[in-house]
């Protein structure tokens, strides 16, 4: 399971629902019982960035390390030494937790390559995210064929596809059936495990009434990823 991992690195280009994901398994975690760490490493990109969303941290326990200058006017790429902390803490400590939310693009993956030679020696799980809806990228050869500059600015190799594939709160059993098939084409090009699908709440409350997760979005196959249901929590700046 996602929980399991001792240190998440979620990496991937913006419009795929990296940071909603990021936020939800942290807080899993740490409902879990884990002492629980959120790095937000996203310096290119002032919105949508886990940074804006102490409020959904800080009540169930988990730790925050965000750029300098977050949640301020300055869009000034800035980073503390805190992070490096953080590690050895979760080396040191089996039942902690550490998730990473990756800059959104190759130039935003090149701030965690500072940190790649440590993450790679502990075992980090580094999950390329992707998204059918993803307007730039559409098609999995297309999201596939992103990976390598991303891997190379960051200094890791992904060691498996997350899938987040959504339409925020228009998000059907059918978008999440289109993005199975979409992330699992990516996953086998890249030659990489599909090792979860992220399903919006609001798929899921459209179901028929007795119908399961299974039923509505791996019908008549075997399933191999882990599932898992998440609320929006991301939103655009001014709603």
């Amino acid at each position: 399971m996602l929980q399991d991992n001792r240190i998440t690195v979620l990496l991937g280009h913006a419009g795929t629902g990296k940071t909603n994901v990021a936020l939800h398994l942290a807080r899993e975690m740490a409902r879990a019982g884990h002492a629980t760490c959120l790095a937000d490493l996203d310096t290119v990109n002032p919105y949508f960035r886990a940074s804006d969303y102490p409020e959904l941290l800080e009540p169930v326990g988990v730790r925050l390390v965000a750029p300098v200058f977050a949640r301020t006017t300055l869009d000034t790429p800035s980073l503390t030494g805190e992070l490096d902390a953080v590690i050895g803490e979760v080396i040191a400590d089996p039942h902690a937790r550490l998730v990473i939310d990756v800059g959104g693009d190759d130039d935003g993956a090149t701030t965690i390559g500072r940190y790649a030679s440590r993450l790679a020696n502990v075992g980090a799980e580094v999950l390329y995210v992707v998204s059918a809806m993803r307007v730039f990228t559409r098609t999995a050869p297309e999201a596939a064929a992103l990976l390598p500059d991303i891997e190379s600015h960051a200094h890791l190799r992904a060691t498996g596809v997350l899938n987040a594939t959504n339409l925020s709160l228009e998000t059907t059993p059918q978008i999440v059936r289109h993005g199975r098939a979409f992330a699992a084409e990516c996953a086998d090009l890249l030659g990489l495990p599909l090792v979860a699908t992220a399903i919006p709440q609001v798929a899921v409350d459209a179901l028929g009434e007795g119908q399961t997760p299974d039923e509505a979005f791996a019908p008549g196959e075997p399933r191999h990823e882990e599932f898992t249901v998440l609320p929006k929590y991301v939103g655009i700046p001014w709603e």
